[in-house]
């Protein structure tokens, strides 16, 4: 929450290391995440819709900034040096190093305007559309750029008036994947297998990513 971004690896693979750009000690603000390709440089959100690299990623422009309103809610890279920062309203704002083409900004189908209930956001392959989740673990399709909008996928799990879904992340078809909700629950939509989770916290929302 501070802005660390902290090294894990298993099976033999090298821990990487990832130096920062901003960190800010004691106060509660960094709100997600994404790596590059090179899986050593990436990028950092605020909730102030800062975006910060690390481990030697370009410095990035981005459209949209809350000095002082804790609302954006994560990120995601459509390629290397760019992408979309998510507000917790729903919208989708574009991002990308100098050099690199501005996304353009995509159709939505879920919005909630005064409503910070927007908390996940993944992308299909070619990183034009998409979904966005909301707390009660609902998927509404996205897209921009010319790409078609994809369809709502089938069997995720829905929590109706409970804010609890915390991330979404889809598998390479494009079309299946996992949602998550804040106790550790992850839960298959569109096809894909179910899991088991090592962890998982009853009663207490403590979970926030899924990769």
């Amino acid at each position: 929450g501070w802005g660390g971004v902290h090294p894990f690896a298993g099976g033999g693979s090298a821990m990487p290391a990832t130096p920062v750009t901003s960190y800010w000690p004691g106060w509660d603000i960094a709100r997600g995440v994404a790596l590059r390709s090179d899986g050593v440089s990436g990028y950092t959100l605020d909730g102030w819709g800062g975006v910060h690299p690390f481990g030697g990623a370009p410095s990035v422009v981005a459209t949209s900034y809350w000095p002082g309103w804790d609302i954006a809610a994560a990120i995601v890279l459509s390629g290397n040096s760019s992408g979309y920062v998510l507000d917790g309203w729903g919208g989708l704002h574009p991002f990308a190093a100098s050099g690199t083409a501005m996304p353009p900004t995509p159709t939505l189908t879920g919005y909630w305007a005064g409503s910070d209930i927007a908390h996940g956001v993944a992308l299909l392959p070619g990183g034009l559309s998409g979904y966005t989740l909301d707390g009660y673990g609902g998927l509404h399709p996205f897209a921009g750029g010319g790409a078609t909008m994809p369809a709502e996928p089938p069997g995720a799990s829905h929590w109706s008036g409970w804010d609890i879904a915390r991330g979404v992340a889809l598998r390479s078809d494009g079309v299946s994947g996992y949602t998550l909700d804040g106790w550790g629950g992850v839960h298959p939509f569109g096809g894909a297998p179910s899991v088991v989770v090592t962890g998982y916290w009853p009663g207490w929302d403590i979970v926030r990513g899924l990769v």
